[in-house]
């Protein structure tokens, strides 16, 4: 009686061992079968073209203490785009912002990459910093703002 009890629990762990790995693959068989949705653009549109539309974008950079010594400068950009290529591109305003002891003078901005007729840009703008200390003996520091405008 209990060798038959042994040979029976013996082929029921049998049977299960190998049903939970048959079951496990049925159901990997049909997560495979339907792929999931995909945004794939140009590729699957017949090569229509990219974004088309209007947008700002900004670039910043900061440093110091706020309220003690602290300095912000950006630079913002404007741009439009039809299928993927720029049709017009503005820089809106470039700036520095301060507190404190802090002084901040906006220097140039420009296209340095792309532009109008592409469909990338990369814009730049510098601005000189530092404190009052430095400004008393002509020290300064440089700060580089960057817009990028990806391809798309």
């Amino acid at each position: 009686m209990c060798k038959t009890v042994r040979r029976i629990v013996l082929w029921l762990a049998l049977v299960a061992a190998l049903a939970v790995p048959t079951a496990a693959s049925a159901r990997q068989v049909e997560a495979h079968a339907a792929p999931p949705p995909v945004i794939c653009g140009t590729a699957c549109d017949g090569g229509g073209g990219g974004w088309t539309g209007c947008t700002q974008s900004t670039g910043s950079d900061g440093g110091g203490v706020w309220g003690i010594a602290g300095w912000h400068h950006y630079l913002i950009v404007d741009y439009c785009k039809v299928n993927g290529l720029i049709t017009s591109l503005s820089i809106v305003a470039h700036g520095c912002d301060t507190s404190g002891f802090a002084f901040c003078n906006v220097g140039p901005a420009w296209i340095s990459s792309g532009g109008t007729g592409t469909g990338w840009g990369i814009i730049e703008g510098r601005a000189y910093y530092g404190t009052t200390a430095n400004k008393l003996t002509g020290l300064s520091y440089t700060s580089s703002v960057h817009v990028w405008i990806y391809l798309g």
